[in-house]
């Protein structure tokens, strides 16, 4: 899904891990939601159908704009169809309000992921041939590139300082559509 808050910042949701979704479960789906944890415990043959469950009582997603703190939710009724949120105090727009409801309760010592992608060939929907894409909870700078050599510099610069943080739990580096690095925490526990 891709849209425009009104104050102009443009939503992707193409990815998992964005600190501006959420699901909402409704507190009427709460307790078959551990109804089904339970059920996943025990031995059983049907796991996919309890997955699909969960994931039916986690319907509806919300998005926080993080420039402005305006809310959207997703209509049950017309799941295209967002009703949006506006933060106020005694009805007049709060501009103080936090805009980041919704990144994970590790806060800032999430453990996102690092994808970077180089092109020798610049496409056409991308400003430069190089692009870091940090998935964290914290702000990096100096991420596009146009030289090869800067932006493999600054890519494993990037990773060596989150993973000495433990602030990533993987990396991807591709190069002209080919995976050129991968590093997992889990493959190197």
């Amino acid at each position: 899904m891709h849209f425009l808050c009104k104050c102009g910042y443009r939503f992707h949701d193409s990815t998992d891990c964005l600190s501006y979704k959420g699901r909402i479960i409704a507190d009427q789906d709460w307790n078959e939601f551990w109804d089904c944890i339970e059920e996943l415990e025990k031995p059983h043959e049907n796991s996919h159908a309890i997955y699909e469950r969960i994931d039916d009582l986690f319907q509806l997603n919300l998005y926080q704009c993080p420039s402005c703190g305006r809310v959207f939710i997703e209509n049950p009724e017309n799941r295209s169809q967002l009703i949006r949120f506006t933060p106020c105090l005694d009805g007049e727009s709060e501009p103080d309000v936090n805009k980041r409801l919704l990144i994970s309760s590790y806060g800032e010592k999430w453990k996102g992921h690092l994808y970077a992608d180089w092109y020798d060939n610049k496409p056409e929907w991308c400003d430069n041939r190089g692009m870091i894409y940090p998935i964290l909870n914290i702000q990096l700078d100096d991420l596009a590139f146009d030289d090869y050599e800067s932006f493999e510099k600054r890519f494993y610069e990037v990773f060596e300082h989150l993973k000495g943080l433990h602030l990533i739990s993987y990396a991807i580096l591709n190069v002209n559509h080919k995976r050129a690095f991968r590093w997992s925490e889990k493959d190197n526990e």
